[in-house]
């Protein structure tokens, strides 16, 4: 008659003598840290000031929608309100539209704020930069234009 008791299990660990499959182990522990190591670093980042334009805008955005829809004239004048406050138009349409997410998915405004973070919410350059550069720009061809004949014609 067989005995009933489990036969004991011969366990052997496979790989542990291989380079590739230890280095590619490594490689995923690695990144596992990385992104464990970055979730700590997002978690404990400040909220956003009150003054924050991002912030600013998307408190606004809250208060124009409708349900999670904005109507144009209403995205227009929101738009504007970005330009007074010195962003770029691609950067409000991204907190706008971080802002409608969150409203489609009934989440508070304040669980916003990892996502506007990521937003840069650089200032717009202004016109009267935008006109320099190109004045600049005008004058250099010009410069070039009138050596390229002097080149030309002295031979």
């Amino acid at each position: 008659m067989a005995s009933a008791a489990p036969q004991p299990a011969h366990l052997r660990l496979v790989g542990a003598d291989d380079p590739q499959a230890l280095e590619q182990w490594r490689a995923t522990r690695r990144a596992r840290e990385d992104v464990i190591r970055e979730n700590r670093l997002a978690a404990a980042q400040p909220p956003l000031e009150p003054t924050d334009p991002r912030w600013v805008l998307a408190a606004k955005t809250y208060a124009h929608l409708q349900g999670a829809t904005l109507t144009p004239e209403r995205r227009e004048r929101l738009m504007g309100v970005a330009r007074k406050l010195g962003l770029r138009a691609f950067d409000a349409n991204l907190v706008i539209a971080v802002v409608q997410d969150h409203a489609r998915r009934g989440e508070r405004p304040a669980d916003a704020v990892p996502a506007l973070r990521m937003i840069e919410g650089r200032p717009a350059r202004s016109a009267a930069i935008e006109w320099m550069r190109w004045i600049a720009a005008l004058l250099c061809a010009v410069a070039i234009n009138v050596f390229l004949v002097w080149w030309l014609t002295a031979r």
